[in-house]
């Protein structure tokens, strides 16, 4: 699935986001001060390889998890959950200085996808990750948009998981307090995987709009 809109416009009401959580471009591109693990970007597992080519970079200044579809348990998850936790991602915080978090999606997405159909009896839910998708994205897309298609909600889907995983992360007290005192930023990208190009979240426009 490509897209060739330079925006994809979203809610504004659906995300009751921190006004300083989301940082520009500009200033993950140009840090004041760089240093290497200075970004931690939490992508889908399907990727591969690509994050790894960032190209605006020195790649020094990555550090890069990749979980399915880039999922990320809520405070309340990891606590009623048994199995759920975001202990290892509070550690690489605990050993690097991250200021900039980024949270990368993709529009070829499979995983989304297959969640949408109905689950196989013989297939069991391991670390919940359909169950959270289905009560957290699933829910949130299907009771406050109307699109006009199957496409378009599957698209849906995919920027909305995005912002959905973002909120999440900042459930998390060791999250939230470094974005209250101004020490790591957020950034939401969305990759269309057959060109390359990279969708960034702008909270002024709530919106997705081509980097």
């Amino acid at each position: 699935m490509s897209l060739v809109k330079s925006r994809i416009p979203l809610r504004a009401d659906l995300h009751d986001f921190p006004k300083n959580v989301f940082g520009s471009l500009a200033g993950l591109v140009n840090p004041t001060i760089s240093r290497e693990k200075d970004t931690l970007i939490i992508a889908c597992s399907e990727l591969g390889t690509a994050p790894d080519a960032i190209s605006f970079a020195n790649r020094e200044r990555f550090l890069i998890l990749q979980h399915l579809a880039a999922s990320i348990p809520s405070k309340a998850e990891c606590e009623t959950c048994q199995g759920l936790s975001c202990e290892p991602i509070q550690q690489l915080f605990d050993k690097y200085d991250f200021r900039h978090v980024v949270v990368c999606g993709h529009l070829g997405s499979r995983v989304i996808p297959y969640w949408l159909q109905p689950a196989a009896k013989e297939v069991s839910d391991v670390g919940s990750f359909r169950r959270r998708f289905e009560t957290g994205t699933r829910s949130l897309v299907d009771n406050n948009y109307f699109p006009n298609s199957l496409s378009e909600r599957i698209e849906l889907m995919i920027f909305e998981h995005v912002l959905c995983q973002i909120a999440n992360l900042l459930t998390h007290s060791f999250i939230s307090d470094r974005v209250q005192t101004d020490k790591s930023s957020f950034y939401g990208w969305v990759i269309d995987d057959e060109s390359a190009r990279v969708y960034g979240y702008c909270a002024d426009q709530s919106a997705f709009v081509l980097i």
